[in-house]
């Protein structure tokens, strides 16, 4: 068995909100690396051999779903977790529980609780039986 620390990229562009992420996933004894934008996260991925991605929709340069598309070009089988603030408003208004973007294994809508964002990485980390 390994002990090497699970590998999450952490997409975001806003530097609090991606500084307050890494801080509490590697609290929670993961390993982050971050990009700002999705043009720089998919240069990372040849650098490191990632197991799970967390990415904001709506960044400059290259934004979440272009991203997940280009991802999925090159690594068809590593779980994503979409997060937005511009979903909130569209799944209130569709009275929908999530907006799944293509190639996305989950989304959250911003603001989301830790405990919310712990959930999902664990539950797409676990593994398959």
């Amino acid at each position: 068995m390994s002990n090497t620390k699970p590998l999450i990229l952490l997409v975001e562009d806003e530097e609090l909100l991606r500084a307050g992420v890494q801080e509490m996933l590697e609290l929670q004894g993961y390993e982050v690396v971050t990009a700002q934008n999705g043009s720089l996260a998919l240069a990372s991925l040849s650098a490191h051999k990632i197991d799970l991605i967390i990415t904001d929709l709506v960044m400059p340069q290259m934004d979440g779903i272009d991203f997940v598309d280009q991802l999925r070009k090159v690594n068809p089988d590593v779980p994503v977790i979409v997060v937005s603030g511009s979903t909130r408003n569209i799944m209130q208004r569709y009275g929908i529980d999530n907006i799944q973007v293509p190639g996305a294994n989950a989304s959250l809508p911003k603001p989301f609780r830790g405990a919310e964002l712990l959930a999902q990485v664990e539950r797409l980390l676990a593994p398959q039986v």
